[in-house]
């Protein structure tokens, strides 16, 4: 019984040691970047962001349409659709076609920060609109008031929202999501 149980110890040991021997340790370099949840969240970044605006947890944001729970926006998609077509200042610009995304946080005070545009044509290649487009829609976007907060669970949490335009020709067709 005793041989049993020292040839169990050793097993163990050797196992352990093959298990440790294989494991990979790897240190984050200054090129990687550290996401703290399965979307990537916004870093805050000076060059970019108001210093006023704080999330409430910066460990964690929830994706948009976590739970399935939808635009937490007060009126929902026909009052931000009314909101753009009364302030968002079109004029024909050919070759001015494809989306602009804007992805941004709201903190769970239900205020906004942290905004980041990506421009893409209809490819999803990377393209750059005419700045009087771009700067325009997310100056709109910017001033949006009447998010709502994320409740889970009887707390309030920060969570991310992005907003997707179609635009032809310079002129906004469609807004997503």
């Amino acid at each position: 019984m005793n041989n049993l149980f020292e040839i169990k110890k050793i097993l163990i040991v050797i196992l352990c040691s093959i298990l440790f021997s294989c494991s990979e340790t790897k240190t984050e370099t200054k090129t990687e970047k550290k996401y703290f949840n399965d979307l990537g969240e916004i870093p805050f970044d000076e060059k970019l962001d108001d210093i006023n605006f704080k999330v409430c947890h910066e460990d964690i944001t929830f994706p948009f349409n976590y739970g399935g729970v939808g635009l937490i926006y007060e009126g929902e998609k026909k009052k931000l659709v009314k909101t753009f077509s009364e302030n968002y200042q079109s004029s024909e610009l050919k070759n001015q076609n494809g989306f602009i995304t804007i992805r941004f946080i709201i903190n769970c005070e239900g205020k906004t920060g942290r905004f980041r545009v990506v421009e893409m044509d209809f490819n999803l290649k990377p393209k750059k609109f005419d700045e009087t487009i771009s700067t325009q829609i997310l100056n709109i976007t910017k001033n949006l008031s009447g998010w709502k907060r994320y409740e889970y669970k009887g707390k309030a949490y920060d969570y991310q929202q992005y907003l997707t335009f179609k635009l032809e020709d310079g002129k906004l067709k469609d807004i997503l999501p």
